[in-house]
């Protein structure tokens, strides 16, 4: 029974299945001709919504009519179109070529009367290529576009929807390259300024007026993020015009106002930096005369500060002005090369002799500096190799009878004042990088934020 209940039903579903691809081929085929009616009814592709009275006083001047002679020689109106953005994703800014990619649902409205539809449709969607290339649309371009891409993943991402009265909505989905002036002085605490102006390239201000659509003229999701940096308020819309030696041209600009977080460049840049130039007061506290070690490390510190500076500036265009992390670098850079420096005079004031009364110069560091225990037996010699010596020949030192006083003795070397200056850098070095630290922070964090503005570019078409 099951089974013959199985083969009574599956002729009635075919049957309801072809019946509703029959009737969507039908509906598909009336709305062609239909719009197919409208677009051979003297409707000319090239002549934009707001010429339709000229296009009147050309029939009427075949008719001689005189009252649409008058429309002939009356000015024509500017079709209007209302514009908007929905921006689905906004890419990063790339710093090194200042641009930056959005993915935008570009939505486009305007009224064409020769479209009004008749009898009781609504709508049409039009989705043949073909007839939309048969409807009037304005050539709407993006002023600062590097690259652009039409998405056509299942099917071309274009909607072309026409009501009742004649309003016509043009949406497309697009990919955009658009290129940003940047300025990298306070880099990375920068704020940016970037945006677009969309205008027609080759209609003039007297055949489309653009505005920005009174609702919501750039949309966005409320989740959406870009990678390293923030919105400071919401996107600003304002109505330009672009003036070329070929005519005015109507346009609109967005601008939105960004700041990159701190928080990467801190962990990659800042805090290894930081931790470089710490590593390099170690030398201080090595012997004056280890210069393997001292020699070995000042290099190494000096070799990745280096190598860490290189991979910041391929992250950036080769400008020509300083950076608020050249500043940084800059300084770091001075802390590890004169650590550097540090070790190589106090090795060679290490070894220096002394020959007759030591210099105020010499003398001054080991005064203020100088330990007690350095100076017990200075009269034999610095080092480990002089104290083993002295060690060794206990008898010739205790058959002094008389030995000098304590402020007599003099040792051969300025090896203690080398102690004393490494000494003195110990607490010099970090005190001289501290207080930069508290003059670049506060200056580069509290600076008030100065709102750029986006300057419009007038090539010549």
């Amino acid at each position: 029974m099951a089974g013959t209940r199985r083969v009574r039903w599956c002729p009635l579903a075919c049957f309801l299945l072809v019946s509703v691809c029959l009737l969507g081929q039908v509906d598909a085929e009336t709305q062609r001709r239909f719009l197919q009616q409208i677009l051979d009814k003297d409707y000319d592709v090239n002549e934009w919504p707001g010429g339709d009275l000229v296009q009147q006083g050309r029939r009427a001047k075949r008719e001689v009519n005189p009252e649409a002679l008058d429309l002939l020689r009356s000015p024509s109106e500017p079709t209007v179109v209302w514009v908007q953005l929905f921006i689905n994703s906004f890419g990063s800014l790339n710093a090194a070529n200042m641009d930056y990619s959005i993915d935008v649902f570009l939505r486009q409205r305007w009224h064409d009367q020769r479209l009004k539809l008749t009898g009781n449709r609504t709508r049409i969607t039009v989705q043949d290529p073909v007839m939309q290339a048969k409807i009037w649309k304005p050539d709407t371009y993006f002023n600062n576009v590097k690259d652009a891409e039409v998405h056509k993943v299942t099917m071309p991402n274009i909607l072309l929807r026409i009501d009742k009265n004649g309003d016509v909505l043009y949406s497309m989905r697009v990919t955009l390259t658009l290129t940003c002036s940047m300025e990298f002085e306070d880099y990375p605490f920068d704020e940016q300024v970037c945006g677009s102006i969309i205008s027609s390239y080759a209609n003039t201000d007297d055949v489309i007026e653009y505005q920005w659509d009174e609702t919501t003229a750039i949309d966005m999701p409320d989740d959406l993020e870009i990678a390293q940096f923030d919105f400071l308020r919401d996107p600003n819309t304002v109505d330009d015009k672009q003036v070329f030696v070929t005519g005015n041209f109507s346009a609109l600009k967005v601008s939105f106002d960004l700041r990159r977080q701190n928080g990467y460049h801190i962990l990659q840049t800042y805090i290894p930096t930081i931790l470089i130039v710490v590593i390099s007061w170690v030398s201080f506290w090595l012997d004056p005369n280890a210069v393997p070690g001292r020699v070995s490390l000042g290099v190494t510190t000096l070799l990745t500060l280096t190598t860490l500076a290189s991979g910041v500036r391929a992250q950036l265009p080769p400008v020509s002005y300083v950076k608020a992390i050249d500043v940084w670098i800059g300084m770091c850079m001075i802390m590890v090369f004169g650590a550097l420096l540090e070790f190589t005079f106090v090795n060679w004031l290490a070894n220096k002799k002394i020959v007759g009364e030591a210099s105020l110069a010499f003398r001054l560091p080991l005064a203020l500096f100088g330990s007690d225990e350095e100076e017990v037996g200075l009269d034999s010699g610095v080092g480990d190799s002089d104290k083993v010596d002295s060690e060794a020949a206990p008898e010739e030192t205790n058959s002094v009878k008389d030995p000098q006083p304590d402020g007599d003795k003099q040792p051969k070397n300025y090896y203690h004042h080398a102690h004393a200056i490494d000494r003195l850098c110990r607490g010099f070095f970090p005190g001289a990088f501290l207080i930069f630290n508290l003059i670049y922070w506060p200056y580069y964090l509290m600076r008030p934020y100065d709102p750029l503005v986006m300057e419009s570019t007038n090539p010549t078409m």
